[in-house]
């Protein structure tokens, strides 16, 4: 088969279409002919070598398609199958290619309304948002939470989530007017709910989510990009309020929440959840992985009853070494709304 092949960590340009094996379904796995791909930003940071992977290899987590065929021991699906699929755990290759085979956990039916491309967009960004707002948030009907990073993936799957789950005020953080716009036009956001974080500093975010709480704090807070944003939704919580966070932050960050005198964790009583989707593929055994069917499964249900949309994706066309480059180099620029999908032939 052909896939796009990465030999060593650089740009994108290091993207290199050509022959790799073809996949052999093995006990307990489904092969899959891949139809489309989303591209994560994870992805880049394996392509730079932040996070450090064995090369040569093929990238990309999320993808939709067709079953070719299944191994000793699957009984949920058959050949012709449509299906989505997130490769965190055991794989014979990543989503930049023709097939790829992978245990039957980290695979699902996908929805009959949506096409390959929208089912590719429900992997890592729809799963991390669904472990965000109802595994780990414990969204209740009528809270207020605070979504750092609304306009992008996982953010633009959070919000409608949180909408359905019952969130009576939604404050986001917005980088400029184009992600205003779109998380205004596209995710329902009221404007006056808008905290345009280049423009204020810690302090004044923190201040203008206390004016719209009436100084409250939020119930929960949602953490999608760090650095100063996390500081934000660690202040911004009221007593017994959560911070859920994606995102890891270099040795280097400075903020104590560990000791009474300066937590804001500990002056509140509050929690702090993280959310490592890939925890149980990297850490745990085949018992550990069932629930990523369970997630999976509750956000394809919702999807189709149609209680949430799915974020805008901007489809790139056919996966090219042209095309992937493109697509790496729209998300390393941190401007991108939604997902970015690829259609393979």
């Amino acid at each position: 088969m052909k896939a796009m092949v990465l030999e060593e960590f650089g740009g994108p340009e290091n993207f290199q279409w050509k022959d790799w094996p073809t996949p052999e379904v093995k006990p307990g796995e489904v092969l899959v002919r891949i139809r489309a791909v989303a591209v994560n930003p994870v992805d880049y940071k394996m392509r730079t070598g932040h996070l450090s992977i064995p090369l040569p290899d093929v990238l990309g987590r999320d993808v939709a398609g067709t079953v070719e065929a299944v191994g000793e021991g699957v009984v949920d699906f058959q050949p012709g199958d449509e299906v989505f699929a997130v490769l965190f755990g055991p794989r014979s290759n990543g989503a930049y290619a023709q097939y790829v085979s992978t245990p039957a956990a980290y695979v699902c039916l996908k929805p009959q309304i949506l096409s390959f491309q929208q089912a590719a967009c429900l992997g890592v960004a729809g799963m991390t948002a669904y472990d965000a707002v109802v595994n780990k948030g414990r969204i209740q009907p009528g809270e207020t939470v605070l979504v750092a990073g609304g306009s992008g993936g996982v953010g633009s799957f959070a919000i409608p989530l949180l909408r359905y789950c019952g969130v009576t005020t939604i404050i986001a953080t917005t980088g400029g007017d184009e992600s205003a716009e779109h998380l205004i036009k596209n995710l329902g956001i009221d404007s006056n709910h808008l905290i345009y974080y280049q423009k204020l500093s810690l302090e004044e975010m923190e201040t203008r989510v206390r004016e719209l709480t009436n100084e409250k704090g939020v119930e929960v807070a949602f953490d999608f990009v760090g650095g100063d944003l996390k500081k934000l939704c660690f202040n911004a919580t009221g007593f017994d309020g959560c911070v859920v966070s994606t995102v890891e932050e270099p040795p280097e960050f400075n903020f104590n929440i560990w000791r009474a005198d300066v937590s804001p964790l500990f002056a509140k009583s509050g929690t702090y959840n993280f959310v490592a989707l890939s925890a149980r593929a990297r850490n745990g055994g085949p018992n550990d992985w069932k629930v990523y069917r369970d997630i999976m499964s509750g956000l394809a249900r919702l999807v189709e009853a149609g209680h949430i949309t799915l974020p805008k994706a901007t489809d790139l066309g056919e996966l090219t070494e042209d095309t992937i480059r493109q697509a790496h180099s729209l998300l390393e620029s941190g401007h991108v709304k939604g997902k970015l999908v690829l259609k393979v032939g």
